[in-house]
């Protein structure tokens, strides 16, 4: 019996062949092993299955004097990257003109777009495979037997219990029930409307003219992709996160606690019906970056620490951890290609931050760019030419500014920074301050409400940065910032502004995220200046405002999982029994909670020029 005698009667009774057909195994492409295979149907050619006994493959293996020459070769290309390659306090926007740029980049690695969905295989694995680029480029594109094709009953990525993107098993609560309540025109016009004020201006990941184009499909009853669908769950959690919650019920005729509930059990199935884990697709990353952003304010921050690191290894599969220059993408996709990449490393920061650990990213890992200082409007999907960057505020700059902070003293500090002297970490905060006040905050209009909390915000960063310097001086420097009323007057000026950023009226729609932000080593260096120095008009003021400020923190995140809080709480108990100590010794009055008002803190006369004043409170020591 010949082999495709064989095939047939195998076919026809219903078993498969053990091997895959000819012309698919050559091709490295999935074989339905079916005679004759489907591959082979569509293509309109002959199908054969080789015998039951493998060929004895003979070894091609080339001269021992060819791979020295490759290894050689091999060599050069690494050691020509190394001298290339941007140290970590280069500043990335400087890339952009420099007419070198395509030739550091690695010649074998390979980024693959195709339908919305990106892969990346990095230099390492494509040398491991010993293919050429168009060889690799057809491996990617054509589907795996071990990779799940499409969402079934059996494919669950779920590796979380419960809780945040990844969990949330509640098989009771439907979709269904989310797409008829929360779908409605009206309901969803608004929710999108909420988005675009509360939320967008500090979140810059979406282009809101494509999300409006998916909001407009939705609304009209479209079938949308499970990527996309999942990211308009984002967009409803982000929204709903930042109502006030009388608001809710007149928008969405249930409370605030039920809507955030509601919200995130459909982006957690949305993510699982987008086959997060394996989704090459834009949509599903920006989907959970968003969420976590925004789940850390009143969430579980110890589950969205541990889910951002899922994020950064998806991020990765899918190469946003490389520049789109590299690869000669289109503008628009290069940009909110950066635009998502730089928001989770700030996911990395805060979500580290919250647990009092190093962050996971470091600026060897990655070289993509910061993003270009445009507005929305400035870039469209079908565009060719690059946009001129522009001076001043835009709707991207906080973004730019939290990452030139990060990447000029957040990284640094981490590979040789606190080998520096407290003047070097000084002048280099500083420098660093002038450069975003010259290149934007400058340029802002502090009239402006969204001018004036971007401001505020960095300002405030730069300012924490440079106690930093202080904080983390050597043993022998310890003595030299205890006590140092200037260091004390620095941190008890940060606490008053971030408190004001919390609840200042002029821009309440932003409260809700700047509240995650919390000075935790700011106020716990001012609670321990307080267990040292005497009793004053000054430290009473100092305690006043550290006492409103923690009790902000304890009304707004009552259950917080951040590690800092506990040992907060502890300081905040020893420097209350303390000042009671030496008040009934000097016979003072104890201390009361009423008189904890915004007029006695000097945070109350909105008037006054404090709200838009340009924040000059802190040129005298920093700039």
């Amino acid at each position: 019996m010949s082999d495709v005698e064989r095939n047939i009667s195998a076919s026809s009774s219903g078993q498969l062949n053990k091997r895959s057909c000819l012309r698919c195994s050559q091709r490295k492409v999935r074989c339905d092993k079916v005679h004759p295979c489907s591959i082979c149907v569509k293509a309109g050619v002959q199908c054969t299955f080789p015998g039951p006994k493998r060929t004895r493959q003979t070894l091609n293996r080339p001269p021992v004097s060819e791979l020295l020459t490759r290894l050689k070769h091999l060599e050069e290309e690494v050691e020509q990257l190394r001298s290339t390659r941007c140290h970590p306090d280069t500043d990335h926007t400087d890339l952009d003109d420099d007419p070198n740029l395509q030739k550091t980049v690695k010649k074998t690695e390979l980024l693959v777009l195709k339908e919305g969905k990106s892969r990346y295989v990095s230099d390492e694995a494509s040398v491991a495979l010993g293919q050429k680029i168009s060889e690799l480029r057809d491996i990617i594109e054509s589907p795996s037997d071990d990779e799940p094709y499409s969402l079934d009953a059996t494919y669950n990525p779920t590796i979380l219990v419960e809780g945040g993107i990844l969990g949330d098993h509640d098989f009771t609560w439907s979709l269904d029930y989310f797409r008829l309540h929360y779908f409605q025109p009206a309901r969803m016009d608004a929710l999108w409307r909420t988005y675009q004020e509360n939320v967008a201006p500090l979140i810059v990941i979406l282009h809101q003219a494509t999300m409006a184009r998916i909001v407009q499909d939705a609304c009209a009853g479209s079938d949308l992709s499970p990527s996309d669908e999942a990211l308009l769950f984002s967009v409803c959690y982000a929204a709903v996160a930042s109502m006030k919650a009388h608001i809710c019920p007149s928008v969405l005729d249930v409370d605030r606690d039920t809507a955030i509930q509601d919200c995130r059990r459909a982006v957690s199935q949305g993510l699982r019906r987008a086959n997060f884990i394996s989704s090459q697709s834009l949509s599903a990353l920006q989907a959970a970056v968003l969420f976590l952003l925004c789940y850390r304010v009143g969430g579980d921050t110890r589950l969205v620490w541990a889910e951002s690191a899922v994020v950064i290894r998806v991020a990765q599969a899918q190469g946003v951890h490389r520049d789109g220059r590299n690869f000669a993408l289109p503008p628009f996709e290069t940009e909110m290609r950066r635009r998502l990449w730089w928001h989770i490393c700030m996911l990395d920061m805060l979500s580290s931050g919250d647990q009092g650990v190093d962050t996971q990213i470091r600026p060897e890992m990655f070289d993509t760019q910061f993003p270009s200082n445009i507005d929305d409007d400035d870039i469209a999907l079908c565009m060719t030419d690059w946009p001129l960057p522009k001076t001043g505020f835009t709707n991207i700059t906080i973004c730019i500014m939290t990452c030139q902070i990060m990447t000029g003293i957040l990284w640094p500090r981490q590979c040789g920074y606190s080998d520096m002297s407290t003047h070097d970490r000084e002048n280099l905060v500083t420098a660093l301050g002038k450069r975003l006040h010259e290149q934007y905050i400058d340029h802002f209009n502090l009239d402006i409400p969204i001018h004036w909390v971007v401001a505020t915000v960095v300002r405030l960063q730069l300012s924490k940065a440079w106690l930093a310097t202080q904080f983390q001086s050597g043993a022998s420097d310890v003595k030299s910032f205890r006590h140092d009323d200037r260091v004390f007057e620095t941190a008890l000026e940060l606490a008053q502004f971030s408190y004001l950023l919390h609840t200042n009226e002029g821009t309440p729609q932003w409260s809700w995220l700047c509240t995650s932000f919390k000075e935790w080593h700011v106020v716990a260096f001012i609670l321990s200046e307080l267990c040292l120095r005497p009793l004053s008009p000054e430290t009473d003021h100092a305690w006043d405002v550290v006492t409103k400020i923690y009790s902000s923190w304890q009304h707004d995140m009552p259950r917080t999982d951040a590690m800092l809080q506990k040992p907060l709480d502890r300081l905040m108990a020893r420097t209350a029994a303390s000042r009671a100590s030496r008040q009934e010794q000097d016979g003072q009055a104890p201390f009361s909670q009423e008189a904890l008002s915004d007029e006695f803190l000097g945070l109350g006369d909105t008037d006054s020029g404090l709200l838009f004043s340009g924040l000059d409170w802190l040129s005298g020591s920093l700039f």
